[in-house]
């Protein structure tokens, strides 16, 4: 589980939160939503703790005793993870909903997660609704993914918020399935490749970020970089490409927007190379006479073939 800070206790923030209300009220319940007033469902076998949610097993547990307690999350807000239809269902369908629950992360993790696509198992998950300790945001961590009975939505006290904006859900529903249904990379495209590749575009994306801190201008490959807002991978023997989704947004944020309002390709395509030799470098560093081969691309996905696109895998692990 990541840091917290002492301040951000569960009742800090689930009496914070900006704009909550009764979950009945918010008609029908969506994924992504986030809820208060719930718990999670912890499991084991055995004398077996979990520390990073402060759970300590039963006393007097024998090596094959089972045992389940239910704790609070750090923030006292879960998200629904359940798909639309299936939150909507009626009970005899579909009994329960499945729900993650949100921790804070510090802002530096959060921005990697929103951009980078990282992690399977955080998500970056908006903010503005709710007060949160300076310098930490909130994610979910699927880590402790349980299944909640319909009918505890119905209570009183069950709180809700919706933050997400409809392009926000959809990204969000894509990465959960995607978690499940993301492509399996070979450990040494792994190893050669995604993680030097992961190194190089988390030390630029903390610069663009630091620099935009400063009302600055970052360097060309860190701006590459803050212009991409997902990543996708594609694997072929020893050719590896990774692909950088832009936006209009995106490009006019990292200023490859010029005052005619027109991108400018020549100075994305310096970026995007400093990008690329700045990858190769690590992988030569990291593994050192390894044979792979990277491709990096940065491309408003409306303007790609989707006969191109279907190769690619969203970028997480």
């Amino acid at each position: 589980m990541p840091d917290t800070s002492e301040e951000a206790s569960a009742a800090t923030l689930a009496s914070l939160a900006a704009t909550s209300l009764s979950l009945t009220a918010m008609s029908p319940p969506e994924q992504g939503d986030a809820i208060s007033g719930l718990t999670i469902a912890v499991a084991g076998v055995g004398p077996a703790a979990v520390p990073s949610l402060g759970v300590v097993s039963p006393e007097q547990v024998g090596e094959g005793d089972a045992w389940a307690v239910a704790v609070d999350g750090e923030s006292g807000w879960y998200v629904l993870c359940s798909q639309d239809c299936d939150i909507v269902a009626g009970p005899d369908d579909e009994p329960t909903v499945s729900v993650a629950p949100l921790v804070l992360v510090d802002s530096q993790r959060w921005n990697d997660l929103r951009q980078n696509a990282y992690s399977a198992r955080w998500y970056a998950y908006p903010g503005e609704k709710f007060v949160v300790p300076e310098g930490m945001a909130l994610a979910v961590d699927l880590a402790w993914t349980t299944s909640v009975l319909k009918g505890s939505l119905q209570t009183p006290s069950v709180q809700g918020v919706r933050p997400f904006t409809g392009p926000q859900r959809l990204a969000f529903g894509e990465w959960l399935a995607a978690r499940n249904g993301r492509a399996p990379f070979p450990d040494d495209v792994v190893r050669s490749v995604l993680d030097p590749c992961y190194a190089v575009r988390k030390r630029l994306l903390s610069s663009y970020r630091k620099a935009a801190d400063k009302q600055q201008m970052a360097s060309i490959d860190a701006r590459a970089v803050g212009a991409a807002v997902r990543w996708f991978a594609h694997s072929d023997s020893r050719n590896v490409t990774i692909l950088g989704q832009i936006t209009g947004a995106s490009l006019h944020s990292a200023s490859f927007i010029t005052d005619d309002g027109t991108v400018d390709t020549v100075l994305l395509e310096q970026g995007r190379s400093r990008l690329e030799a700045k990858v190769l470098a690590q992988m030569e560093r990291d593994t050192p006479g390894s044979g792979f081969n990277v491709q990096t691309h940065l491309a408003d996905l409306s303007q790609v073939p989707a006969s191109q696109f279907q190769k690619f895998a969203l970028l997480i692990r």
